[in-house]
C-alpha cells in the first residue's frame, strides 16, 4: 500500500492532538501514563510502517533468514533451548521480529519529527541510513547463529554441556591486572539451556556449548561474541596451545569470528580465554552476508585473523549467498587455510566444516 509511512503518522499526530495532556515539544516530552499505551502503540505502529514501506528488501531477507533459524532451531528441538540473559541482545531480538527489531532505530528520530526538528524528507534520508547501518551487524550475527545450530546439527549430538561460569558482581569490578583474582574453570555439565551470547563481565571466556558429537567422536566447544575474561584460570588444559591476550589478537576477535575446539574429553575445551591467555583453536568460522560485504574485503579480513589466530585447521568464511568471483586465491598460501562455503540456507554445505574436525591432524 503506497504511503503507508504517511497514513500511520497521519493516526500518530491525530492521537496527540485528540489528547491534550501529552506533550511533545523542542524541550519537553511528556505522555502521562493513562495514555502511554495509546500512544506508544500508534508511536511504534508508524516506526513499523516506515519498515514495510521503505525498505520491503531488507524486510524480506530478514524474514527469510528468520525462517530457516526457526527451522534450525525446530530441529534441535527437544535436545536445547537458549537461556536469555537479563539483557536481551539485538541479534536475538531481530531474529525473533526483524520488523520491530529494525523499527526501534527509529525511536529518537521519530520523538525529532514530532518535535518540528526533521522534515518528512529529512526523516526519511536518516531513517533509512540508520537502519541501513544497523543491519550489517544484525543480519550477520543473526546468519551466524543459524549456521552454527546448523553445524550443530551436523554433528549428530549426543550430550550437550555448558561451562557455568558466574558474572562479576558490582563490587569486583575495575579490579588491576595485579589484583586479578584466579579462579578453577568450572568442569562442563549436561545441561539443555545453553547460551548464544555470553555475560559481558563474565569471570571467564568459555564456549557457548559443548557438543558430545557422534558424527565426529569428539567434543566440540563453539564460541561466538567473544570477550575476554576478567580473571584467571587455574587450571588450563594442558593438551592446548595458549598464548598471551595482546591488543592486536582482541582486534582480531571483534570481527565477528565464531571459534571452534575439539577435543577427546570436555574439560580439553572447556576454556576459550582468561584475562590473560588464550586457547589456540582448531577452526574459525567467518559467517558473513555476501550482499553487504564484497568477497576481497572478506579474504583480507579472513587472512587477518588467520594470521593471528593461527587456527590448527584454518579458516572457514560461510557466505549467504554467491559472490560472482567463486575461485579461491593462491596468493600466500591461502586457499590451503582459507575455504570459502557459499552455503546459503543449505546446512549441509557446512558438511567440510565436520569434516576439518573429524580429521586427526596435529598442530601446525
Amino acid at each position: 500500500m503506497p504511503d503507508r509511512f504517511i497514513q500511520a503518522y497521519a493516526v500518530l499526530t491525530d492521537y496527540i492532538s485528540q489528547h491534550p495532556q501529552i506533550e511533545i515539544g523542542d524541550s519537553v516530552v511528556s505522555i502521562p501514563e493513562e495514555v502511554r499505551a495509546g500512544f506508544y502503540r500508534v508511536f511504534n505502529a508508524a516506526r513499523e510502517a516506515f519498515v514495510e514501506e521503505k525498505i520491503p528488501i531488507l524486510l524480506d531477507r530478514a524474514g527469510l533468514l528468520r525462517e530457516n533459524y526457526a527451522r534450525a532451531e525446530e530441529g534441535l528441538a527437544g535436545l536445547l533451548s537458549w537461556e536469555e540473559t537479563p539483557t536481551v541482545s539485538p541479534v536475538q531480538r531481530f531474529l525473533r521480529n526483524p520488523r520491530e527489531s529494525m523499527a526501534r532505530e527509529l525511536f529518537d528520530s521519530m520523538f525529532n519529527l514530532l518535535k518540528g526538528r526533521e522534515s518528512l524528507e529529512s526523516f526519511e534520508q536518516k531513517g533509512r541510513g540508520k537502519i541501513a547501518a544497523a543491519w550489517t551487524a544484525l543480519f550477520r550475527g543473526g546468519y551466524e547463529r543459524w549456521a552454527v545450530l546448523s553445524l550443530v546439527r551436523l554433528l549428530a549430538p549426543g550430550v550437550l554441556l555448558r561451562v557455568n561460569v558466574r558474572p562479576l558482581n558490582p563490587g569486583e569490578r575495575g579490579k588491576s591486572a595485579a589484583q586479578t583474582p584466579s579462579v578453577e574453570t568450572p568442569a562442563p555439565e549436561r545441561s539443555a539451556a545453553l547460551l548464544f551470547s555470553q555475560p559481558y563481565n563474565a569471570t571467564l571466556a568459555v564456549p557457548d556449548l559443548i557438543v558430545q558429537s557422534a558424527a565426529v567422536h569428539r567434543f566440540v566447544g563453539i564460541r561466538s561474541e567473544f570477550r575476554q575474561g576478567l580473571y584467571n584460570a587455574t587450571n588450563p588444559s594442558r593438551e592446548r596451545e595458549w598464548g598471551r591476550i595482546t591488543t592486536d589478537l582482541l582486534i582480531s576477535l571483534e570481527s565477528g569470528l565464531t571459534l571452534v575446539y575439539a577435543g577427546d574429553d570436555p574439560e580439553s575445551v572447556s576454556l576459550v580465554a582468561d584475562a590473560t591467555k588464550f586457547c589456540r583453536p582448531d577452526l574459525v568460522l567467518c559467517c558473513v552476508d555476501a550482499r553487504s560485504v564484497g568477497k576481497n574485503e572478506v579474504m583480507e579480513k579472513v587472512a587477518a585473523a588467520d594470521s593471528r589466530l593461527n587456527p590448527v585447521k584454518g579458516c572457514y568464511v560461510v557466505a549467504s549467498e554467491s559472490w560472482p568471483d567463486t575461485r579461491e586465491t593462491d596468493e600466500n598460501g591461502v586457499a590451503s587455510r582459507i575455504h570459502v562455503l557459499q552455503a546459503g540456507y543449505d546446512e549441509f554445505k557446512l558438511s567440510p566444516i565436520v569434516d576439518a574436525v573429524m580429521r586427526d591432524a596435529g598442530p601446525t
